[in-house]
């Protein structure tokens, strides 16, 4: 399956305080994205699966990572994501098998988490 990453304006990588790795994105959902069919059609949204791979492989693309996830520590989605908002993304690295990521629309958190993988 092609994993279809959103059309970043900007997406660059850095590092933390502790010298871990971060990427800092920023996107527009576009409303004809591929994973808003079907989810739902009369009020689509962004599926957290989707957001957990964008994730997963932005982390490979970048720091050659596994694309597997082994779990999920820690997930919250508190707000959906809909078709145009503009969405922040901030992954990190916590450890060699840790990420951890969060999703904002301004000061508005969207969703984070902590993955491990393997």
């Amino acid at each position: 399956m092609q994993i279809h990453l959103p059309d970043f304006s900007q997406l660059c990588e850095s590092r933390n305080e502790n010298d871990k790795p971060v990427l800092k994105g920023l996107f527009t959902l576009a409303s004809d994205c591929v994973y808003l069919q079907g989810h739902f059609p009369s009020a689509p949204i962004l599926p957290g699966v989707a957001q957990l791979e964008w994730v997963v492989q932005l982390a490979a693309r970048y720091w050659s990572t596994p694309t597997s996830i082994q779990r999920i520590e820690v997930l919250k989605f508190n707000d959906m994501i809909l078709p145009n908002a503009t969405v922040s993304l901030l992954i990190e690295r916590k450890r060699d098998d840790c990420l951890i990521f969060k999703y904002t629309d301004g000061d508005k958190a969207l969703s984070s988490g902590r993955l491990v993988i393997n």
